[in-house]
């Protein structure tokens, strides 16, 4: 419910759906605020922060989990994936992910509490803000307002330090030593979570994001949601009235609820599911001695069916739920699968176009290629290079790097990348050209990469 000026004030409220709220909303600030804080060892001149993206070198860290610039793909499968769980549970359960576990709500939801800290429930705060200003007003006011700049500037702090190491981020701020982009992140999400969470609030979930939208193309009469059971409750009067339901149209679900819409006007997009008119409805249900569940999470089928709802393990095997698990069972086998064996080796072999090949003073045929190789491992990488299928050759690398026998060994820093210059001889004229293997073994644990090339004769 909505005072004169349109703003919501929502009020507060004890139960069973507010406690998990709580603990979880505590739960992912915590894992926010100090994610960037714990430490992993990856040797000398690497990153020891545990989760980092690191963009000056092109790297994102995750533990023992690094992802290159050239697997960026892995964050566009995560994002599928988490796309696709969100339709499934939507399906099932509705919008649970915007009331317990969407950043604007748990933010908003904390603002609100501070709120409520320095400027008391629900009437107090609509007496304060509707009165003159005062000294009182003033130091509540601030005191909010102060309260709820220090939270956001400790969101954008905790959002930048997972793109700098955290304790330099830190330092730096204390030594006014920060460069343009990090000024000018630490502004923008400042501002940006001190307006969205503490005076746009709901309206950022029912005119800004698309997801209240588009939830009714997922949502159907066995998904379970928060819901009115009219059946029981219609129609509304007082406690005294024998022929009335048992809603007494005390209003309590409205005032609780942080979108401020009536539950008993049926599903509407901007219910975020949270639960609180449940806590609120039920209070009141117990203190005129009525059951409870007036306001409950069930399905529009289960209501019409007296509250016996289908089993979880059928809403399940229906044929839209099989086909988002199926495609999620699909990109998930991939992408742990490819993570697993993700090689720490990459190489690329070019050919040199321009001459396609040199004959040589004593006739032999020579091509040229450049081998460009990628150590993605925290360690000296030590190789051998050598052809396979190609008869009759000889090798050489140009750089300081030793050959004979037809093999060149090469040497790479840890976490670098370099190019190798590859000429390689043959006289087998018979030929006009022949397709070629170059392999690169790595000496420590002898495992091989093949690139396949061309070896032109004339």
């Amino acid at each position: 419910m909505t005072s004169e000026t349109g703003k919501v004030y929502p009020q507060s409220v004890n139960g069973r759906h507010r406690s998990i709220k709580n603990r979880v909303n505590y739960l992912l600030l915590f894992i926010y605020f100090f994610g960037s804080w714990i430490r992993w060892d990856r040797g000398i001149g690497l990153p020891n922060q545990a989760i980092m993206v690191d963009l000056p070198a092109r790297k994102g860290y995750f533990f023992g989990l690094q992802i290159w610039a050239d697997e960026i793909y892995y964050i566009t499968i995560i994002l599928i994936l988490s796309a696709i769980a969100l339709f499934v549970f939507t399906t099932l359960y509705g919008r649970l992910w915007c009331g317990y576990t969407c950043p604007q709500t748990v933010f908003t939801d904390f603002f609100v509490k501070i709120e409520t800290f320095f400027q008391g429930d629900r009437n107090n705060r609509i007496r304060l803000n509707e009165s003159s200003l005062t000294k009182e007003k003033f130091i509540k006011k601030s005191l909010t307002y102060l309260t709820w700049l220090t939270l956001a500037f400790l969101f954008a702090f905790s959002w930048v330090s997972y793109f700098q190491d955290v304790f330099d981020l830190a330092i730096n701020i204390i030594n006014f030593n920060l460069t343009f982009s990090s000024k000018i992140w630490l502004i923008s999400l400042t501002f940006t979570t001190y307006v969205f969470a503490g005076f746009l609030r709901e309206k950022v979930c029912i005119h800004m994001c698309p997801y209240g939208r588009f939830q009714s193309a997922m949502i159907e009469n066995d998904t379970k949601l928060v819901t009115y059971n009219h059946y029981r409750g219609e129609p509304r009067g007082k406690q005294v009235e024998q022929t009335s339901g048992d809603c007494i149209d005390c209003f309590r679900c409205v005032l609780v609820c942080p979108i401020g819409i009536d539950i008993r006007d049926g599903l509407q997009m901007e219910c975020i599911g949270c639960g609180l008119c449940v806590d609120a409805c039920n209070e009141v249900m117990e203190k005129i001695g009525k059951e409870k569940n007036l306001i409950l999470y069930t399905s529009l089928n289960a209501l019409k069916n007296g509250l016996i709802d289908e089993k979880l393990i059928k809403k399940i095997f229906k044929i839209k739920n099989l086909f988002y698990a199926a495609i999620f069972f699909i990109f998930s086998t991939f992408t742990i699968n490819s993570l697993v064996n993700k090689s720490d080796i990459s190489i690329s072999l070019i050919k040199e176009r321009a001459p396609l090949f040199t004959i040589t003073p004593n006739g032999q045929i020579r091509n040229t290629f450049t081998l460009k190789i990628q150590n993605k491992s925290v360690k000296l990488r030590k190789f051998m290079v050598y052809a396979e299928e190609l008869e009759q050759y000889d090798i050489k690398i140009q750089s300081e790097t030793k050959c004979f026998d037809k093999k060149c060994f090469i040497e790479l820093e840890s976490e670098a990348e370099d190019e190798f210059k590859i000429f390689i001889w043959s006289n087998n004229k018979s030929l006009h050209e022949k397709v070629f293997y170059l392999v690169v073994q790595d000496i420590e644990n002898g495992k091989m990469y093949r690139e396949k090339n061309l070896f032109v004769f004339n």
